[in-house]
């Protein structure tokens, strides 16, 4: 087997890998996240922004985990969704509602649209140019927006019960949507041909929010009766598997797929977790495997100090754990931990220098199996 990372072939995980720790503002400054609602990820500026429900601001966190305003223009804020330049946010109380439009370089408003009939905007998708679809859970509605002149039109008007999160698919022409009301709490297919509805799934979970999708096609919905995070395979066969728990009612989802990270806005906890989605695998006598095995890592994010413990079956021989930065280069080698069984790692590289923060890649590794994770390093 050859070693290192350019070894592994990366494969969606079917382990999970949570983040417990919370993003939070620097160290002795106030937490700005009031009600999380919804987070999206700004690759353009390596960002995560975040709506407040409970005060209508907007909440840039950067990758060291510092907090800083967006836009502060709303009283209540909901869904939001990048497009091109813009991001758009749901607001349905306050001065300010309806569907909102911030250049996302400088967060000044740039438009409003604002929709009379509604009762409670929720999330919002787009077809990645022309249309935004916006729920709208207490009136049973979905909303299309045309982007060209910011004019609206409601899709569908019956038979959602309590739509909330919402995706566009691109490949069927349709829109999948979380039905918090209806039996068997499903997720919905909406054609965008003839706005005819079919169930695609039944969650059987209450509380049932936010949807995303990652690069591999697995869709993930939260709930908040379980605090947990959850994941259909691209066929959408029951029962969905866990992907996170230990949320505080985990709201609008949102998957990274620059990243291959889970953030999970806490709107009770006043919080966003981070979860590595990969990579995840172990390769055993030259073959590589899509397995259960993990690295646990705790704290994760960290700013001090992290203690790394490989989740190996029995009988597998001691190893070293490897720590790689995104482009590959090789950071930090830690050695066999003897008696140990994990390795405890202070965030510098090899020449005893602290590393840049950011999102670090571990690998342990045997002369017969190797199995991989990721960590976060905080300012």
């Amino acid at each position: 087997m050859k070693s290192g990372l350019a070894s592994f072939i990366v494969l969606v995980i079917a382990g999970i890998l949570p983040l417990a720790a919370a993003v939070t503002d620097q160290e002795g400054n106030s937490n700005l996240l009031n009600n999380p609602e919804s987070v999206v990820y700004d690759s353009s500026e390596s960002r995560y922004l975040v709506s407040n429900w409970g005060d209508g601001n907007i909440i840039a966190i950067d990758s060291t985990g510092t907090q800083t305003y967006f836009n502060t223009d709303m009283d209540q804020a909901a869904g939001l969704h990048i497009v091109g330049n813009i991001i758009y946010a749901a607001s349905t109380e306050g001065s300010v509602t309806g569907i909102v439009g911030f250049d996302l370089a400088s967060g000044l408003r740039i438009c409003t649209m604002d929709i009379p009939e509604k009762e409670l905007l929720n999330d919002i998708t787009s077809d990645g140019s022309d249309y935004l679809y916006v729920t709208d859970c207490d009136a049973d509605r979905i909303y299309c927006v045309r982007l060209s002149d910011m004019s609206y039109s409601t899709l569908v008007d019956t038979g959602l019960g309590y739509p909330n999160g919402i995706i566009y698919d691109e490949a069927s022409s349709c829109l999948l949507v979380l039905n918090g009301g209806l039996a068997g709490r499903p997720i919905l297919s909406v054609s965008l041909e003839d706005t005819s509805l079919s169930v695609i799934a039944e969650t059987g979970l209450n509380g049932i929010d936010g949807l995303s999708v990652d690069n591999s096609g697995y869709t993930y919905f939260s709930s908040w009766e379980t605090d947990k995070v959850y994941r259909y395979s691209p066929a959408f066969t029951n029962p969905p598997e866990i992907v996170s728990e230990g949320h505080i009612n985990p709201a609008d989802i949102y998957v990274n797929t620059i990243d291959d990270i889970l953030a999970v806005p806490n709107f009770n906890g006043n919080s966003v977790d981070l979860v590595p989605l990969g990579p995840q695998t172990f390769v055993s006598g030259g073959e590589t495997v899509q397995s259960e095995l993990c690295i646990r890592i705790s704290p994760n994010p960290f700013r001090h100090v992290t203690r790394l413990e490989p989740s190996i079956l029995s009988g597998v021989s001691d190893g070293n754990l490897s720590i790689y930065s995104l482009d590959g280069r090789l950071v930090r080698t830690l050695s066999d931990p003897g008696e140990s069984s994990y390795f405890i790692w202070n965030g510098t590289n090899d020449l005893g220098h602290s590393v840049p923060p950011g999102i670090y890649v571990t690998l342990f590794e045997t002369p017969s199996l190797a199995v991989s994770g990721s960590v976060i390093v905080l300012e």
